[in-house]
């Protein structure tokens, strides 16, 4: 029951319509997760959010991307906090969040945990 209360809570704080994959340029006021890969397996990712977000809902949208790449566990490495600025036309600010994420486990199989001579 607490689970389903506190899954409530954060989609509340925090909402779904936010959390998309970035479509277009942050100086352009385009906002969402991307990733890259890196040639060890692992992967850089990265949170661009509106000049209204804050440090913590990036890093919960971070998390939260790096658990759908990594169903196992994982591990987040050299977490950056950043503030992205340009000027063209008018100032554009905006807040931005990376780390290096490492899977260190795949998921548990439970289809195959228990074998049985039946």
């Amino acid at each position: 029951m607490s689970r389903i209360a506190i899954t409530t809570l954060c989609l509340a704080l925090f909402g779904c319509s936010s959390y998309k994959a970035i479509n277009g340029y942050p100086e352009n006021g385009a906002s969402g997760y991307s990733e890259q890969s890196l040639d060890d397996g692992s992967f850089l990712l990265r949170v661009d959010g509106r000049d209204n977000e804050s440090y913590a809902e990036l890093r919960f949208k971070l998390l939260r991307r790096a658990a759908e790449i990594c169903p196992g566990s994982l591990e987040l490495s050299n977490y950056t906090m950043k503030q992205g600025f340009v000027i063209h036309a008018k100032r554009v600010h905006w807040p931005y969040v990376t780390a290096k994420l490492n899977c260190t486990e795949l998921p548990i199989d439970k289809s195959v945990m228990f074998e049985s001579d039946v």
